[in-house]
């Protein structure tokens, strides 16, 4: 019997609720992606890439597999018109006017599985394995939520501990063979020479190394950084990813947890996987069925206060894990991004000051112009839109009225919110 001999044999379709989804006044248009034997994130890349969009203004409810036919819903702001691609194995359609898409917004997949060479004594297997399927089966996630993981080793996971290190060693040294191999032989080079950062940024320019994360990570190492400090360089997509796959793996032990008092031991058995080991039962009652088959858990999250035996079990993982709730718990979430775009916009205002067309960016000739004018036309001829909105807010937020009220107040709180976060 073989399952995913090629990425036809394994098909899924992303389900969401399109009636919630478009909206004829929305701000995005609504696009189904299908691609075959593609890697999610270099798929979104792509498309960002072609169509010059940010990556962050591309809207996605799930990742799919990349060795598989997928077909998911994706949505960009309309500013960037309506776009069509129809490649080999990548193909984007439009559908409609919508809301955009976030994390969380899936409603469920639907699988498409062809199984090939199957012999006759594997029909009385599966018939066995189907019959077993009368009393469900735990929802665990599975391979593909873990593909960050090494060693079973989080990077997610490091970061609430405080071993920056041992996370960015995780992300700029280990590989997988699907990767390309100028990305696995720098990690190679990075592995033998941690800690020679000097040496390393040469060998990303003498390599052409176009990956603005790891010129940016390494340069600021090799300036003398800390770990903690470069770590605001890893892509938050990527980080997303990083405390999915810990919250994943996370809320597989709480269902272990759950189980145990529902199975006796001898009607257990395990499995294992990247991570550690499922538990299945080889029998279940009745009673355990009914209370069982429509049971829900919910993911660890911060912010969330969880009660009774959903907060023991989750307080019992965590232990197991060297890890106490306050430490994943993030507080006031909600003030410390208005925080953070007003010290932002204040650093943004303060480190472009010094380009003024004389010592540093474009220089014309003044013509007898006064500094003051001189100084005016330069920076609205040359600066975008997006920085000179950013250098208003900025410098209103430092003017004396406004600098106790609105920047320092926000500069003490993200500072101090800064010690418990991984930015």
């Amino acid at each position: 019997m073989k399952i995913r001999q090629k990425p036809e044999d394994f098909v899924v379709e992303e389900i969401i609720d399109l009636d919630k989804t478009i909206n004829e006044d929305g701000e995005c248009y609504l696009y189904k992606l299908t691609k075959r034997n593609i890697e999610n994130l270099k798929a979104l890349s792509y498309i960002a890439k072609t169509f010059k969009i940010p990556l962050k203004e591309i809207g996605y409810c799930g990742l799919k597999d990349r060795h598989a036919l997928t077909t998911q819903y994706i949505t960009i702001p309309k500013k960037y018109g309506i776009l069509k691609l129809d490649e080999k194995n990548l193909k984007l359609g439009y559908v409609a006017p919508s809301n955009p898409l976030k994390i969380g917004d899936l409603v469920g997949n639907k699988f498409g599985i062809t199984v090939r060479d199957i012999k006759p004594e594997d029909f009385l297997k599966i018939s066995d394995n189907i019959k077993a399927l009368d009393y469900g089966v735990p929802n665990y996630f599975d391979s593909q939520r873990f593909g960050s993981v090494f060693d079973r080793k989080f990077i997610a996971k490091e970061v609430i501990l405080g071993n920056y290190e041992e996370a960015l060693k995780i992300l700029l040294t280990r590989y997988k063979k699907s990767e390309k191999k100028i990305i696995k032989d720098l990690k190679r080079y990075i592995a033998k020479n941690w800690g020679d950062w000097k040496s390393c940024a040469k060998y990303i320019e003498k390599n052409n190394i176009k990956s603005k994360m790891f010129v940016n990570i390494i340069n600021a190492l090799n300036k003398g950084k800390s770990y903690k400090e470069v770590f605001k360089y890893v892509d938050d997509r990527l980080r997303k990813i990083f405390v999915s796959a810990y919250q994943s793996y996370l809320w597989n032990e709480c269902i272990k947890e759950v189980l145990k008092d529902y199975v006796d031991e001898k009607d257990r058995y395990y499995l294992e996987y990247e991570c550690g080991e499922f538990m299945f039962y080889k029998e279940l009652d009745n009673e355990a069925f009914d209370k069982l088959k429509d049971a829900k858990f919910p993911t660890i999250a911060p912010d969330v206060e969880y009660k009774g035996e959903v907060k023991e079990i989750i307080d019992k993982v965590l232990e197991n894990e060297g890890i106490e709730y306050e430490e994943i718990s993030l507080k006031y979430i909600k003030e410390s991004l208005a925080a953070y775009y007003i010290v932002a916009t204040a650093e943004t205002s303060t480190n472009l000051a010094k380009y003024c067309g004389m010592r540093y960016g474009i220089c014309e000739d003044p013509k007898g112009k006064h500094f003051d004018e001189y100084f005016s036309e330069i920076r609205s001829e040359y600066f975008g839109e997006e920085t000179k909105r950013r250098i208003l807010l900025g410098t209103f937020a430092r003017m004396s009225g406004y600098r106790d009220t609105y920047y320092l107040k926000s500069l003490k709180y993200y500072l101090t919110l800064n010690q418990y976060t991984i930015s």
